[in-house]
This record gives structure tokens, sequence and C-alpha cells, in this order.
């Protein structure tokens, strides 16, 4: 577990969240990486998530469901930012209301999560817990909406990230 550990705090410096609190249980996690077809493991899986949510500008694919990107590019300066924004603005805006909320996290939903009743909320399209990784991405300070981050275990499909208000 150390390793997986070590890797974890890898991932979550490389996007300079040294400090966001990662949730997660191991039965969950050994449960999503035997998945037959998985091939990536939890902390790749992470690395998907955190980055869906932090650049993704297109949302749920299918139906189109905002994006992080799409709500801070509809009220830049509701978040702190010029009339027209950068995506590069935008990502560093997202990054830093993670960053600077002591309470922020990114929760793997499992069995064992969703079984607490702040972590109950299931992705607003049903992608399945058993057979995705779906992180929530929590910013109590900043962020009022549920956000959900979706990455493909199989790595067939890019993650993608979308909210709900």
């Amino acid at each position: 577990m150390e390793q997986n550990e070590q890797a974890m705090h890898a991932v979550l410096e490389a996007f300079e969240l040294p400090g966001l609190r990662v949730l997660a249980d191991a039965e969950g996690i050994a449960a999503l990486e035997r998945r037959p077809g998985s091939v990536l493991r939890f902390t790749e899986a992470l690395r998907r998530g955190l980055e869906a949510f932090l650049r993704d500008t297109q949302g749920s694919p299918e139906q189109g469901h905002d994006s992080a990107h799409d709500v801070v590019r509809g009220d830049p300066e509701g978040f702190g930012l010029g009339p027209s924004p950068s995506d590069a603005a935008i990502t560093e805006r997202l990054r830093t209301m993670l960053a600077g909320d002591p309470e922020a996290r990114i929760v793997l939903l499992t069995p064992a999560t969703t079984a607490q009743p702040e972590y109950r909320f299931l992705p607003e399209y049903g992608e399945s817990i058993a057979e995705h990784w779906v992180f929530r991405v929590i910013i109590p300070s900043a962020w009022p909406f549920l956000q959900w981050a979706i990455v493909d275990p199989r790595g067939e499909r890019p993650a993608y990230s979308y909210m709900f208000d």
C-alpha cells in the first residue's frame, strides 16, 4: 500500500495539489483494478480524473452536461477572472480553488464511500461505479455543484467531467 500512497502523492504533486485529500477504500480500488478488461490502476485513474476536471472543455460526451470549464466560462467574473479567459486561465482557477480549500477532496465512489450520506450522489447519467472509476470532486468553499470525473478502466474512452446543479 505504501507504493500506492507514494504514486498517489506523485500524481497530486504533478498537479500542484499536494494537500488535496483523496478518499478511496482499498476494497473498492481492488474491485475496479480486477474488473475484466481493466488496464488502469488507481493512480492512473486518479490522474485522468483530475485532468478531466481541470482541463475538460466538453463535459459528458453523450448528454452534453457542462464541464467545470463551461461553468467558469459562462460566469468568469463570478470566479475571479476577466470577461474572456483562456482555457489555461480557467484551468489555473480550478486548480487554485482545489488547492486553496482545506476541505476540498476527491472521492472515489465505491459501495463503501456511497454508503456515507455526503457521498451518496451518483453520476447524473448513470455511469456505474462498478464499471468506471467515478470520482466526486468537492470544493465546499468555491464550487456549489455536484461534480464527477468519469474514467474508463479499459482506457478506451477519454476521461470526462461534468457537473449538476
